[in-house]
């Protein structure tokens, strides 16, 4: 209960404040000899009061989370006529598909996220990374306790832990390049794991560890397809995915690199959806 002191929280925080420079709060949170911390810094995307900062408390859970779920609206409107909201946020969106679908919430999101759900009541913690892994989230298990973050100096930051390099991996990318290195779950530090996309993890005051694979892409091939109707198939799922990816209450940005990709995006934006953007150019000498 001594491991993490208050000024580690702050410092730690102060870490933090470049992915989330909009909030910034902590939980603590005590149980016998037990301590959990909770730390967070908002980036404001969707609903921007202060009501939808985090952590986010509702009865006896609370979540920290770090992304966005696109399709929060469908998801909200599936649980209104059972759940009360009080916010506008895809946070409570997807604490509320928690209480209501426990794991199996992961099977009901379209977007891209790593969070972390306490549950005062099991005493038990539940976390989980998107199909893809576009957000990051370490951890590190010892006998002092569970460090988790999306960065691994806030892990360094919290446990005051002096850990050796994993020259392995240092030589893997050197020779093999950067592509060969995120095969496993091993980081450029020993005994720091990443959760591996597509993974949900579950641990409790024994720090007994469950993981849980929750997704595998599939392929599935219709021989029968015309080539007219796989285009319009592959213009309408691009269409709806976008659709989804541009709900924001802030200015939205288009990286443009001058690829087909880049520019189908912008193209779309504009003509389907009328869509108010700035652009952001790479000026390569």
């Amino acid at each position: 209960s001594n491991l993490i002191k208050e000024n580690c929280i702050i410092n730690t925080l102060k870490l933090m404040e470049l992915r989330g420079p909009d909030s910034s709060n902590s939980i603590t949170k005590y149980h016998q000899s037990k301590k959990i911390a909770l730390l967070h810094t908002r980036l404001n995307i969707i609903d921007l009061h202060s009501r939808s900062d985090q952590p986010f408390v509702d009865k006896n859970l609370t979540l920290i989370f770090n992304g966005e779920i696109y399709n929060y609206l469908e998801i909200k409107k599936n649980l209104e006529y059972k759940y009360n909201f009080k916010t506008e946020s895809d946070t409570e969106v997807l604490l509320k598909a928690y209480q209501e679908y426990g794991e199996k919430c992961v099977d009901h999101f379209i977007g891209m996220w790593s969070f972390a759900i306490w549950d005062d009541k099991k005493k038990e913690l539940f976390l989980s990374r998107d199909p893809f892994g576009e957000k990051p989230l370490y951890y590190f298990i010892s006998k002092k306790g569970f460090f988790f973050g999306s960065e691994i100096k806030y892990i360094k930051s919290l446990c005051k832990e002096d850990f050796s390099l994993n020259k392995d991996l240092i030589r893997q990318n050197l020779f093999l390049g950067y592509k060969s290195i995120n095969k496993q779950n091993s980081t450029f530090y020993e005994k720091i794991n990443i959760l591996e996309n597509s993974t949900n993890l579950k641990i409790n005051f024994k720090l007994d560890k469950k993981l849980i694979k929750y997704w595998e892409p599939k392929c599935v091939v219709n021989k029968n397809m015309s080539k007219n109707e796989s285009i319009e198939g592959a213009r309408h799922h691009l269409v709806k995915s976008l659709k989804y990816r541009m709900r924001s209450d802030v200015p939205l940005a288009f990286c443009l690199s001058g690829g087909v990709d880049s520019g189908a995006l912008v193209s779309i934006a504009k003509k389907k959806f009328k869509s108010k953007y700035f652009n952001i150019f790479y000026n390569r000498q």
